[in-house]
């Protein structure tokens, strides 16, 4: 029989590892922005459509782990045909880029076999993305300074 400390470490720490990733992935496939000029915009309302809540996605790489997790990184092509199997979304991701011009955002290339290059993008999400505007069809997450200023502003 094992004990709790063994049970913790075989199975607790794994799993909050995993957890912690899949929540990190999702996050930034919504969020993950690399700079605070190229934020998502959110749409509400009349402003909403299928097409653009899948637009407002973003693909990224995330090197060896691509493969570890069937291309998770084509998160755009997932969104807008979610019918299409993992193992074609390279290539629908390829065919719709064309297509979208400057709809589709080209995911910074990941420098090395792991993809830390996200951390910097999970840091200045995290920091920034705080509030979301109560009013508006189009709305965009901004930061405690930018929301305080707006909030001046309508008074």
């Amino acid at each position: 029989a094992l004990g709790g400390g063994a049970v913790a470490k075989l199975y607790w720490a794994p799993w909050l590892v995993y957890v912690a990733w899949l929540d990190a992935v999702t996050y930034l496939h919504h969020h993950g922005v690399p700079a605070e000029a190229d934020k998502m915009p959110w749409y509400r309302g009349s402003e909403w459509s299928y097409l653009r809540g899948g637009l407002t996605t973003l693909d990224h790489d995330y090197g060896v782990i691509n493969k570890i997790h069937h291309d998770i990184g084509t998160h755009v092509a997932h969104h807008l045909f979610p019918q299409i199997p993992h193992y074609h979304l390279k290539e629908a991701t390829a065919a719709i880029k064309p297509i979208l011009g400057p709809y589709y955002r080209e995911p910074k290339s990941s420098p090395g076999p792991l993809p830390l290059h996200l951390l910097a993008m999970l840091r200045r999400s995290f920091s920034s993305d705080k509030y979301v505007p109560d009013s508006g069809d189009v709305v965009f997450y901004s930061s405690p300074l930018e929301a305080a200023s707006a909030k001046q502003k309508a008074q």
